[in-house]
């Protein structure tokens, strides 16, 4: 006997109780729904408006992380991120506070207390401000005031613009007191900074480094200045010819004659008087240009200095 299909309402009905019964669906009564947190544990939220916070919230709150800025964030991360913002507006403050400064040093009748403020500022939030202002300063007078306070604040962005201006600024001066400053404050600071520019590509660089090398007595930069007496630098020179005429190319790197108008490439080989003097000046010895014979030396030193370590052993 064959039996009757069901009927459209029996199959509708039973699709209702299938999926009632699937996992994870909630019953009609009411009850908290049941979310599965980033864990893959079920996170129990009550569905209610004002109930409770959410699973997100609840599972990040766990993990010590708040929402701050559209981000969740540590308290530690907001407390950086909001004392990089207070720093921010310290510096852009000191630019306007130097220079009402800076003209108050013009006025005879307010010179003198504007100086004294100047020299002793300490707050760290003015070192962009003051390095800036050394840059741009016209009286040698002044960027030693500067230089003063910079040497005062005495943090790492301080003393990095104090070496750079014992490099690299174009008046004589005002390196020779920057590089007071950095002696007072340590000359071995400005070891590492000056032994790189003696590798640079800037000859006239190279001999401000090693004018600061010897100023400062820095004796492990011995071996770097050794390297420095003679560089090899490429230089550019054009003979005024209209292009395809003949020209001769001068240096080691370009001997011979160069067809051709306009600039023409090549290497010289320069001495830095700078770099020997400083040698001199830090190691008692002279050799003048004889590099073999510097590094020989040097050699000897660095092996009695060896067997003094093994004797003190």
């Amino acid at each position: 006997m064959t039996r009757p299909l069901p009927t459209f309402r029996l199959l509708l009905a039973a699709a209702v109780m299938a999926l009632a019964a699937l996992p994870g669906r909630a019953a009609d009564d009411g009850a908290a729904e049941h979310e599965v947190g980033p864990d893959g544990e079920a996170d129990d939220v009550a569905r209610s408006p004002g109930a409770g916070p959410s699973s997100q919230q609840a599972f990040m709150a766990e993990r010590g992380l708040v929402r701050y800025r559209g981000a969740w964030r540590t308290s530690q991360e907001i407390e950086l991120i909001e004392r990089s913002e207070r720093e921010t507006v310290a510096q852009k403050q000191w630019g306007p506070r130097l220079e009402k400064l800076r003209r108050r040093l013009d006025d005879p009748a307010t010179s003198a207390t504007a100086a004294e403020e100047l020299r002793e500022i300490v707050d760290p939030a003015a070192v962009s401000a003051l390095g800036a202002a050394v840059a741009r300063e016209g009286v040698p007078q002044v960027r030693a005031f500067l230089l003063e306070a910079l040497a005062r604040i005495g943090s790492p962005d301080a003393i990095a613009i104090i070496l750079q201006v014992a490099i690299d600024h174009a008046d004589p001066d005002t390196r020779l007191t920057a590089v007071e400053r950095l002696q007072a404050i340590g000359p071995m600071i400005a070891e590492p900074a000056c032994v790189a520019a003696l590798g640079g590509p800037d000859n006239a660089r190279v001999n401000r480094a090693a004018e600061v090398i010897g100023a400062l007595g820095l004796s492990g930069a011995a071996a770097a200045l050794v390297e420095a007496l003679e560089t090899e630098h490429v230089v550019i020179a054009s003979d005024g010819r209209q292009e395809g005429q003949t020209s001769v190319a001068f240096g080691s790197g370009g001997d011979g004659l160069s067809l051709g108008g306009g600039p023409k490439r090549g290497k010289v080989r320069l001495r830095n008087e700078a770099a020997l003097a400083a040698l001199v000046r830090i190691t008692g010895q002279d050799f003048q240009w004889n590099l073999p014979a510097w590094r020989q030396w040097l050699a000897r030193q660095e092996l009695a200095e060896a067997i003094d370590l093994r004797r003190g052993d």
